[in-house]
């Protein structure tokens, strides 16, 4: 699956949350303030950051799928 692009603050929020993408890249200049807000938002829900191109890229891990029953 392609990486989705967020080319500002509030499309990057709406990506995240609508749970349709696993990668999205923020393809915008990032500042400090921004970069804590993110990772403190979605850091703890299992969301890993790491830089990729000069952009920063927010991975969203799969839920794994548990046998019940």
């Amino acid at each position: 699956m392609a990486i989705a692009k967020a080319y500002n603050l509030k499309q990057a929020y709406q990506m995240i949350s609508s749970g349709k993408h696993n990668e999205v890249e923020l393809a915008f200049d990032v500042d400090a303030d921004a970069f804590f807000m993110l990772s403190t938002n979605y850091g703890l829900n299992g969301v890993k950051i790491s830089n990729h191109d000069h952009h920063f890229v927010l991975r969203l891990e799969q839920e794994k799928s548990s046998a019940s029953g």
